[in-house]
């Protein structure tokens, strides 16, 4: 087994009450040994690509490969792959599991025009008609004040789009008319939380003047800006001059206010495209397996 092949340390033990009462023998499981290289492993001579199915596990992948369960962490090492459960790919069964009780409100965004005050988690929304309170509705589940969203439970959903709506909370006094902490107007409802806006996404070829979140490559996938420019004219163009880009002429502007699907990534397509990019591993060939084994096994007990 991988631990096997650590070394041991001699640990203090200690009783309930935190007293000493003599020394243990244990694994130093806080040994490391990585792989070295600042090459991509992919294309090299000394592995092959492969591509993760849903019904494999590093311990079936090795069994296939190398005739034995045990060299799962050869494969682990490789890809730099810590903690399968976030790391691995997950099934298309268990994907949709966690897409579901991961995004399973109702989003609401506001007229950025409106906007003021504040939304805060816990916060009690009602709709308000402009003469006075027409019932309580739900609790804010989440405020993301750069989209202008709030997120609510998808069981508490009374608004309708231009409704106007305020938010109290046990701070802002008692007097429900005049109390509230932040209030606002409901431009678009998105009912189905998975397939909201996550982020704005372009890929390919690079834009004139454009403005990007995280940097990357011309050919790279990156996020843009929500408030970069829209072209309604169908161009397609996305950039941003040095006099600024005003937010009625903005990506996030066209989503809300005029239902823009353009650059849009969904909570759904980001999920999905997140685990796909952990699908692709490269594999040590078996031929040079009991090399690495021995490697690895002189390097943990220095």
């Amino acid at each position: 087994m991988y631990f096997n092949k650590f070394p041991k340390i001699l640990l203090d033990a200690t009783d309930n009450d935190g007293i000493t009462s003599g020394v243990v023998k244990a694994v130093d499981i806080l040994r490391r040994v990585g792989f070295n290289s600042d090459d991509d492993l992919s294309g090299s001579y000394y592995f092959v690509d492969y591509d993760i199915l849903d019904t494999d596990t590093p311990e079936s992948i090795s069994k296939e490969l190398y005739g034995s369960a045990e060299y799962h962490w050869v494969i682990l090492i490789f890809n730099n792959i810590f903690d399968t459960f976030f790391e691995w790919p997950l099934s298309v069964r268990k994907l949709e599991k966690m897409v579901t009780y991961k995004y399973n409100g109702i989003d609401l965004y506001l007229d950025d025009d409106g906007i003021s005050g504040s939304f805060l988690k816990d916060d009690t929304l009602i709709k308000h008609s402009g003469t006075g309170v027409t019932g309580w509705s739900c609790l804010v589940k989440d405020y993301d004040p750069v989209y202008h969203r709030i997120n609510i439970n998808s069981t508490n959903n009374t608004f309708s789009v231009d409704d106007t709506i305020r938010a109290y909370n046990g701070t802002g006094g008692t007097n429900i008319e005049n109390d509230y902490v932040g209030e606002a107007t409901i431009k678009r409802i998105v009912s189905d939380e998975m397939q909201s806006l996550h982020h704005f996404e372009n890929s390919g070829d690079e834009f004139d003047g454009y403005d990007d979140i995280g940097g990357g490559a011309s050919t790279s996938t990156v996020w843009i800006d929500p408030l970069s420019q829209y072209a309604p004219d169908g161009a397609g163009q996305v950039s941003i001059g040095p006099a600024g880009i005003t937010y009625g002429k903005s990506l996030l502007y066209s989503y809300i206010m005029n239902g823009s699907s353009d650059y849009v990534k969904t909570n759904l397509d980001y999920e999905i495209d997140k685990n796909e990019s952990k699908r692709t591993i490269s594999l040590l060939k078996p031929e040079f397996l009991n090399q690495v084994v021995r490697e690895f096994k002189a390097l943990i007990k220095r």
